[in-house]
């Protein structure tokens, strides 16, 4: 019989996955220790690097969709992404429990070879956090005020936290490690298990992709070691350029639709609950959108957009490789065709890994959570403390046929003129595997095989014929 590790241990290593995943995240308690650090009285500061490297190869990408519009684009690629981030860290304790402290690093990527949106050999050599904050106790309440370039994410990250832009110019499509806001307030005010957070934020976009967006809030949580946590969020978008896709085609725009939105977001995740049954756990996140638009002959109707996903997990800590059974069913609505009311969810600044609000490797790239069904069903199972596998099943569909499910694409003729979007609510469904082995906290390898199967709303846009999206990936970090 295998001897499995305590579940603290488990707990550990399982958030070190997302370390390793293409679109993943990094748990700050898993953080390895500072490289160099130094103290004299009341400051202290350390310093670190962080990396990572990628190889990645690509074969029938984009389902050979690109045949039609662009038939010289190769379906079959290899690249390999690098990302460095130097860091320093610093705090000067001021007396009464109040710490003044802040961040700078920078950040570099650098793409060899042509990525699947066939940028080639881009990078860019940019700052990563530029921040400052104050953080302290007054009787029962703590509070933490912080400005600058931070990151920032809000739930579990259904509407914001990819703070910073990747690919394009910037290199690192792929891997998408630059996640920092470029200018943020947050202010936190907490007591007991309750925090309460206020929030302005504007993301650091690549010019190519730039939307000049604002994004202004506030949220509630509570949270409780051991059982789970639980959230309330509002906030609009005071200014915008980002468009938002018509009824017809690419070229019927909504300028600056995003401008004016308005988002309630909550957000429960709990375990432990069930008599009985202690790895058990449910997940529930909910969004609603509200806004008015202005279509392109500038006719103003209402935004009513709606999101949810509910799911799963339970934990076999006691059996053999310690598998966890996750389950998630999620829906992103779609703008119904023929109706005044515009229907389709703005998915914002969305991601935090695979295990959020990333639906496959390769479907992340392409369903942008809008106009999307989507169900997950994920297994994680511990070869030993250092050596985890995880399998992954997701199926995509749309919420509304013939409607965009991008910006527009799959535009088609048929007798009644111009549709978009797919005729057929099946997309695709992705399986997934992936190895992860932990040599140490700074150092953690992993390699992984996607192969996602175009469904027949795909297959009925592409006279020219579809064929699988297969990817092969290999990264490693090491952190100093």
């Amino acid at each position: 019989m295998q001897t499995l590790p305590s579940p603290s241990p488990l707990a550990k290593t399982l958030c070190m996955i997302a370390t390793t995943v293409a679109f993943g995240t990094v748990c700050a308690q898993d953080k390895p220790q500072a490289a160099w650090s130094w103290q004299s009285g009341d400051l202290s500061l350390d310093a670190g690097m962080d990396t990572y490297s990628a190889y990645y190869s690509m074969q029938g990408t984009w389902w050979n969709l690109s045949s039609t519009s662009a038939p010289t684009f190769d379906k079959d690629r290899s690249f390999a992404e690098l990302w460095v981030r130097p860091k320093l860290n610093g705090a000067f304790k001021l007396g009464g429990g109040v710490e003044a402290y802040g961040t700078v690093s920078v950040g570099g990527t650098k793409t060899l070879g042509a990525d699947a949106f066939d940028y080639k050999n881009q990078g860019t050599v940019r700052f990563d956090a530029t921040m400052i904050g104050l953080r302290g106790k007054s009787g029962d309440w703590g509070y933490d005020l912080s400005l600058g370039r931070q990151p920032f994410t809000l739930g579990t990250g259904m509407l914001l936290t990819a703070g910073s832009g990747n690919g394009y110019s910037w290199g690192g499509g792929a891997s998408t490690q630059r996640k920092t806001w470029a200018r943020s307030v947050i202010a936190r005010a907490s007591a007991s298990e309750f925090t309460g957070t206020a929030f302005l934020l504007e993301p650091d976009e690549v010019p190519e992709a730039r939307t000049d967006t604002r994004v202004r809030g506030l949220a509630l949580e509570w949270a409780r070691p051991q059982v789970g946590k639980a959230g309330l969020s509002w906030f609009n978008v005071p200014r915008s350029q980002a468009i938002y896709p018509g009824n017809l085609a690419p070229l019927v725009f909504i300028e600056k639709g995003r401008e004016g939105l308005a988002t309630w977001h909550g957000w429960a995740d709990f375990t432990g609950f069930v008599p009985g049954l202690p790895t058990f756990g449910v997940r529930g996140e909910f969004a609603q959108q509200r806004n008015d638009i202005t279509r392109a002959n500038g006719q103003r109707d209402p935004m009513k957009a709606n999101a949810w996903l509910v799911g799963a997990s339970w934990w076999g800590q006691t059996l053999p490789f310690a598998p966890k059974f996750s389950y998630h069913v999620a829906r992103f609505s779609g703008d119904k065709p023929g109706t005044s009311t515009y229907e389709r969810f703005d998915p914002m600044f969305w991601g935090n890994g695979l295990e959020n609000w990333w639906f496959g490797a390769n479907g992340a790239y392409s369903w942008l959570n809008a106009n999307l069904r989507a169900q997950r069903f994920i297994i994680d199972a511990y070869l030993s403390p250092s050596d985890i596998i995880q399998f992954q099943r997701v199926s995509a569909s749309v919420d509304q046929l013939n409607s965009p499910v991008q910006f527009g694409q799959g535009v088609r003729f048929s007798e009644n003129g111009l549709l978009v979007g797919v005729p057929e609510a099946k997309l695709s469904t992705e399986l997934y595997l992936q190895y992860v082995h932990v040599f140490n906290p700074k150092l953690i390898a992993s390699t992984f095989l996607a192969r996602n199967t175009p469904g027949a709303g795909l297959k009925a846009t592409a006279p020219q014929g579809t064929q699988a999206w297969t990817t092969f990936g290999v990264g490693l970090t090491a952190n100093f």
